[in-house]
């Protein structure tokens, strides 16, 4: 979906007609990106889904009303300062990628305040901004620069600085070439631009027909699509937005929970053991003190609650004698200096299992449906327990993995988009002299090549795809590091998805999602 300025013009419209004077009931927060918005206006309930996610962000009525069970501070404070308010109407800012939602909250004492509920739709910078005054009460993201727009509570609030003009001042004569209207026009995205070029039109005659391209998988206001692609039609754009033709994360809904528990569990079991190792150490100094009872001369048959040597006061018990107690100081040096071992071998296993579940976030980002029994089969060493438990033969259980394959003339790509995956591309179907490409200290896919010779075409195809199926998927100028697979080792005691390579070089790519859509297309 093209979510520019102008689907948010005609979006605005729809969602005044359907919420504004509404009011807010209640706000949930679905997961970690996206928050749903319960109103009420003249006997209905009706719901808005905010998302924030680099890939899917936008907002919309939807009739999936699955009440979320994430949690945050940031929800908190919505909660705190929007719940009961009255939804006035939503605005756009300009004609930009910014939306906001203006609310009336009725205090007893202060009367009607106004807050904005700010959404700036920004791809992977999208930000949620509640503001009072100008002022910012909070946001979903904080950022702090030396100079410029500040995110942080209490920090006056600014719009993105844009030189641009809106589109609504856009005339036939202006219409001089792609590149033209999207740097001189705010809101206005390639894919339109390059229909207007084509197409001379007055923006403003433009119908709204939200459109779904069923060949190129992308939806529009109206159709400006290739007149050949299968389509399909909507009444309204939020009805599009709802319909969902990516997979649907409700499937692996069950396995996100089982793996966000597990992260929360091992990062709590990290600051223990960190608090634990901390006082191990602090149990190191019992030595020193053992040895100090005995360096005083004193009788050691002597019983006391304390001694005290250059002004450094050693507490002891008093009803055992100074050399019950230095014995009993040394054993618990002893203690901390096995403790301290023991806990350092937990603190290496415990950090193992954290980045592991953390990798599978991202696999199950990048997962399809029909993965979803090899991300079953992986979890269930960890105690997840699938939708429906079956009985699998040993001939089912040694079946090949799914493997995303591209043909290339005489030479293949092949593409791991989990562990299990991984492990059987790298140690299974790569010969020695294939070539190995993933993201340098990331998770990620393990893109085998089968080429004898690596030229830059292929090198730019293998590492944008290794970049596109990692965790680094919408950064910007993202590593790959790439060698033979003759150059890869298995990790002893670690499972064979974790590996060491040497003989390797790095390139840095940006993705172009054009090109990955051409790319897979060949699948």
């Amino acid at each position: 979906m093209t979510f520019d300025g102008f689907f948010i013009y005609h979006l605005i419209q729809e969602l005044n007609v359907e919420v504004a004077k509404s009011r807010l009931e209640k706000i949930y927060q679905v997961d970690d990106q996206a928050f749903l918005f319960v109103v009420y206006l003249r006997g209905e309930r009706k719901y808005l889904l905010l998302n924030l996610s680099p890939s899917k962000f936008g907002l919309h009525l939807t009739k999936k009303h699955t009440q979320g069970q994430a949690t945050s501070q940031f929800l908190q404070t919505l909660k705190k300062h929007l719940e009961g308010a009255i939804l006035d109407q939503v605005k756009q800012y300009q004609t930009d990628r910014v939306i906001e939602l203006h609310f009336t909250v009725y205090d007893f004492i202060d009367g009607p305040i106004p807050k904005v509920l700010i959404f700036e739709a920004m791809g992977k910078h999208s930000n949620l901004l509640l503001i009072k005054d100008m002022i910012i009460i909070d946001t979903f993201k904080k950022m702090f620069f030396e100079e410029g727009r500040q995110l942080l509570p209490q920090a006056h609030f600014e719009y993105f600085p844009s030189d641009k003009k809106p589109f609504t001042e856009m005339k036939l004569f202006d219409l001089e070439s792609p590149k033209h209207l999207v740097n001189h026009y705010m809101g206005i995205s390639t894919l339109l631009a390059n229909y207007l070029c084509e197409h001379p039109v007055e923006i403003s005659q433009i119908l709204v027909n939200p459109t779904r391209d069923l060949t190129l998988k992308k939806d529009y206001v109206f159709d400006l699509f290739d007149p050949t692609h299968e389509k399909k039609t909507y009444p309204t754009l939020s009805l599009m937005m709802d319909d969902d033709h990516t997979t649907s994360k409700n499937t692996f809904f069950s396995h996100q929970q089982f793996i966000e528990k597990q992260i929360k569990k091992y990062e709590k079991k990290a600051t223990q053991l960190e608090l634990l190792l901390d006082e191990a150490h602090e149990g190191l100094s019992a030595k020193q003190h053992a040895d100090l009872i005995y360096q005083l001369g004193i009788d050691l048959k002597e019983k006391r609650s304390d001694i005290e040597i250059n002004g450094f006061k050693i507490m002891l018990d008093s009803t055992k004698s100074l050399s019950e107690n230095a014995q009993h100081l040394y054993k618990t040096y002893q203690k901390s200096k096995r403790g301290i071992e023991h806990i350092q071998i937990q603190q290496k296993d415990n950090q193992d299992l954290l980045t592991y579940f953390i990798e599978m976030k991202t696999y199950i980002s990048l997962a399809t449906a029909d993965q979803l029994k090899e991300i079953e089969t992986e979890l269930s060493h960890y105690g997840f327990k699938g939708m429906k438990q079956q009985k699998y033969s040993s001939k089912h259980k040694s079946a090949k993995p799914n493997i995303l394959k591209l043909d290339e003339q005489d030479y293949f790509y092949y593409i791991g988009k989990n562990n299990i995956q991984n492990e059987y591309l790298t140690h299974e179907l790569a010969q020695k002299e294939h070539y190995w490409f993933h993201v340098k200290d990331a998770a990620g896919a393990h893109v085998i090549v089968t080429a004898k010779h690596l030229n830059e075409h292929i090198l730019r195809k293998a590492c944008m795809l290794a970049a596109y199926y990692s965790s680094m998927r919408y950064s910007s100028s993202i590593p790959v590091d790439y060698t033979q697979i003759k150059y890869i080792k298995k990790i002893s005691g670690l499972p064979g998805f974790k590996v060491t390579y040497k003989q390797h070089q790095t390139m840095y790519i940006d993705i172009d999602e054009q090109k990955i859509e051409s790319f897979l297309k060949k699948v």
